[in-house]
């Protein structure tokens, strides 16, 4: 008779209890909660799994387009710099060799300060606060050996 509720779908097993005009016992209820929880754990973990995969995907293209956006900016600044220098020499105010050379130096200083910015940034990455909280003070284990 186990067989039989093991191979008939719980709803099957709750219209023949009340077919029979009995409660269904306590073996009946719990067999038939099990089979709804492990449908239910089932159907989370799948709707989980595919929702992962979405997200994925999407991660992925998120990161394709900002490649694409950042070689189109790059683009765009080149353009504009290239602009500048063109207007420069063509104003006679510097000379091509020189225009190239004060982008350079500026490109360079630039670079320079946002280095800096980085290092003094990178600090707060290697959680400060909580290391020096999780640390025991000087002065307690000290007190704690005789």
């Amino acid at each position: 008779m186990a067989s039989h509720f093991d191979n008939t779908p719980a709803h099957h097993a709750d219209s023949a209890t009340e077919a029979s005009g009995r409660e269904p016992g306590l073996l009946e209820t719990a067999k038939s909660l099990g089979k709804e929880l492990h449908g239910s754990v089932h159907d989370h973990l799948v709707l989980a799994a595919l929702e992962t995969r979405q997200a994925g995907e999407s991660l992925v293209q998120i990161i394709a387009m900002g490649v694409m956006m950042a070689s189109m900016l790059l683009t765009a600044w080149l353009a504009l710099v290239s602009a500048g220098l063109f207007v420069l020499v063509e104003r006679s105010i510097v000379s091509a060799g020189l225009a190239l050379l004060l982008v350079f130096a500026l490109h360079g200083l630039l670079a320079v300060v946002l280095l800096f910015a980085i290092r003094r940034r990178s600090r707060s990455l290697l959680f400060p606060t909580t290391i020096s909280r999780l640390q025991p003070a000087a002065g307690s284990s000290s007190d704690a050996s005789p």
